[in-house]
């Protein structure tokens, strides 16, 4: 019982720590490393150069926290099994997971089509693209509290 409550706290850490990397990422990019940048460059070709080589990269080590984020969260809920479950346990991790997988899945969509749609777009279309980047950011944080604070209600609320 001892090794079991062992393994559910470590496997709790690292999955609430990888759920505060991907959610504080996403706050500094948003509320200060853009409005900074976009302030700092004069010009938005300068701007846009910046966030290009800054974001450089950054798709695998996202995805790769999300799987960590996911990974853990079955092994959680597998450590879990063999109590019995509440309906609303069920329903909180339900939609707990439903979330989540809307936020991967629009973060590949954004990293596979709209990004690459970005750096090749006309100068006409940057602010087209930057305001829709917003919109896809500001969603993001939102998946990402509503998952976490799903998780503590489930924990909260078995």
């Amino acid at each position: 019982m001892v090794g079991l409550t062992l393994a559910h706290s470590v496997l709790a850490v690292i999955h609430i720590l990888a759920g505060a990397a991907w959610f504080g990422s996403m706050f500094y990019s948003f509320f200060v490393l853009h409005p900074r940048a976009q302030a700092y460059f004069k010009r938005n070709a300068d701007f846009e150069s910046f966030i290009a080589e800054v974001s450089h990269g950054a798709r695998w080590k996202v995805l790769s926290a999300l799987g960590l984020i996911a990974l853990t969260g079955v092994a959680l809920v597998l450590l879990r099994w063999p109590q019995p479950m509440s309906m609303r346990w069920l329903l909180l991790i339900g939609a707990k997971v439903a979330v989540f997988t809307v936020a991967l899945v629009l973060f590949i969509y954004t990293s596979w089509r709209l990004w690459p749609a970005r750096l090749v777009a006309s100068f006409e279309e940057v602010p087209k693209f930057q305001k829709v980047f917003r919109q896809v950011a500001a969603a993001m944080i939102s998946f990402a509290a509503l998952s976490m604070a799903l998780g503590v209600f489930a924990h909260i609320w078995r």
